[in-house]
């Protein structure tokens, strides 16, 4: 990603942190993203910034909003969904040093008039390093609850989808595949 599109995604974040700052009552949370955002703000080359700000006023991204001292910028709703398509692409799975001995199960059945959907999140499924253990059942050593959460809320699809913590018995060729 060229300098453009490192600052557009990175001006989203910041703006997106700063709707989830007045969203949120968790003290620590508000601290953590008030210092993650002042972090970006003083990383981004200020000239590269205001035109990455105006390209997003340009495309409906982002708004800016004047009151008698200041002028705030927000999302759009536009803006927040190409935010969201940012978070979504760049998702990754953490994979632990130590496993925990537990299996991350992802089962789906997903309709057939929502094939498109039932496909994406397969592809998304093996794109973060799940095993298709069966068509609609993927399988990953590491804990990722909130990531699926997130892929399953993208999708639209929270009643069709199940995300199970437990042993798989035998799980030889699972750990194999792996490297556990």
């Amino acid at each position: 990603m060229g300098k453009y599109g490192y600052n557009l995604a990175k001006v989203l974040e910041i703006f997106a942190k700063d709707f989830m700052l007045n969203m949120t009552r968790d003290k620590r949370l508000r601290l953590t993203f008030h210092r993650e955002n002042d972090k970006a703000w003083n990383e981004i080359d200020r000239k590269s910034l205001y035109q990455t700000i105006r390209m997003l006023r340009l495309n409906k991204l982002a708004e800016v909003i004047k009151d008698a001292n200041t002028e705030k910028i927000r999302l759009t709703q536009k803006g927040k969904a190409r935010w969201l398509e940012y978070q979504f692409n760049n998702l990754t799975l953490e994979k632990k040093k130590k496993w925990d001995k537990k299996w991350r199960i992802v089962l789906f059945d997903v309709p057939e008039e929502k094939k498109k959907v039932r496909d994406a999140l397969r592809r998304k499924l093996k794109k973060l390093g799940f095993l298709e253990f069966q068509k609609s059942v993927f399988v990953f050593p590491f804990p990722c609850h909130d990531e699926i959460n997130f892929v399953i809320n993208f999708f639209d699809a929270e009643e069709y989808v199940y995300y199970i913590e437990a042993p798989i018995s035998p799980d030889t060729n699972l750990r194999k595949h792996f490297n556990l």
